[in-house]
């Protein structure tokens, strides 16, 4: 009872953090362009779903089954806020005007919500909470998938003409129509539109290190439950 009622307050707070940080950081409907609000969204939905089974179980003391599928999706949907939090910490927060502090406060703290506290609510969440998800060895390598959708999304996006401010794309690892394109090198480049690495080397790079995350995420979850 004491664990489902702290998995209740872990994902209330993380789901206000995600509103709160989406309704803080919307300009324009191109907000719903961007990975960050994307993931928070995604990530979102499910701790709801969650959220609602952990309700049913302390109003009803009956267990509310949900299929595996829906845990192998929150694993996902996990993958992808922790991308978020990755990327902007280690890629995007360093090249900001301002520096890393002013990238987190920003938005009346909304960027601090979106990039930091729902994903690790979030992670918190799946590995201490998700006891029913039956884990599988291949299911590691699902973790490439929605970044993979959404580099798919941003090539086809941008292809069609549509712009990011100057860029073709959202992020600055991924402006493939930067000077370093696809596949140059060049780190003397490195800047908000750039980190001068060709965008198919950050897709490799992302990938494996996000199947490797994935690995480790399932391998806790499994010591600790």
């Amino acid at each position: 009872m004491k664990r489902v009622l702290i998995g209740v307050i872990v994902k209330t707070i993380a789901i206000v953090s995600a509103i709160y940080g989406i309704i803080m950081t919307y300009f324009s409907p191109m907000s719903f362009t961007y990975f960050t609000t994307l993931s928070n969204i995604f990530v979102c939905i499910m701790l709801i779903i969650a959220l609602v089974k952990d309700i049913y179980y302390l109003v009803t003391k009956k267990e509310l089954k949900l299929n595996n599928n829906f845990y192998i999706i929150k694993f996902l949907a996990t993958i992808s806020i922790t991308l978020t939090f990755f990327v902007f910490l280690t890629i995007l927060a360093p090249t900001i005007d301002g520096g890393i502090i002013n990238a987190y406060i920003s938005y009346h703290c909304g960027s601090l919500c979106l990039h930091f506290i729902t994903p690790l609510l979030a992670i918190f969440d799946f590995l201490l909470f998700d006891r029913d998800y039956k884990a599988k060895k291949n299911h590691v390598f699902y973790a490439i998938i929605p970044p993979l959708i959404y580099v798919l999304f941003v090539v086809i996006a941008g292809s069609m003409g549509l712009r990011w401010g100057n860029m073709a794309a959202p992020y600055n690892f991924l402006n493939y129509k930067a000077s370093t394109g696809w596949f140059g090198f060049d780190l003397s480049l490195l800047g908000w539109e750039t980190l001068g690495i060709g965008v198919f080397y950050m897709i490799v790079f992302l990938s494996l290190l996000f199947i490797m995350i994935g690995k480790i995420f399932l391998l806790v979850r499994k010591k600790i439950s």
